[in-house]
């Protein structure tokens, strides 16, 4: 017996699986971080963090933080700082992932700043970052030029 459930889920449900709508990244330890939707990385408080453009990750003041490639976040260092379900990065150990918490309604994110471009993404080190995933991406809530942005 099949049955269909999509007519019960919310299309902005943050499921802990990657979706066509939203991915769910976590950090070295399983725990859920930051949602990446539509290019935005937003914080679990719905507040945008930061960008994707192709496979670089800006700051919300277009500071170049990282790389995405094939599911995993890198520091600038090629580091994997964080993971998406599904990824898999040879001689390293993902950790099983938590459910992630609810998210808030997301904030409406701001402009790509100027010069935020596509730089050229180097292979990753199969280690972990010493850098924690949730310090990638200032928040910049007291920055002005960030809030005119917005």
């Amino acid at each position: 017996m099949n049955f269909d459930l999509s007519d019960y889920l919310r299309d902005d449900t943050p499921w802990h699986r990657a979706s066509p709508k939203e991915q769910v990244l976590y950090n070295k330890w399983g725990k859920a971080v930051y949602r990446l939707r539509e290019g935005v990385l937003y914080d679990y408080r719905g507040r945008p963090r930061g960008f994707i453009v192709v496979t670089t990750v800006f700051d919300l003041r277009g500071e170049h933080r990282g790389f995405w490639r094939n599911l995993i976040v890198s520091d600038r260092m090629r580091r994997v700082i964080g993971f998406a379900l599904g990824a898999r990065i040879e001689g390293l150990v993902l950790p099983p992932i938590e459910i992630p918490p609810l998210s808030y309604r997301d904030l409406p994110a701001p402009a790509l700043p100027d010069g935020a471009v596509a730089l050229e993404c180097p292979a990753f080190v199969s280690a972990w970052s010493m850098m924690q995933f949730e310090n990638l991406l200032p928040s910049f809530e007291d920055d002005e030029a960030v809030k005119e942005n917005q």
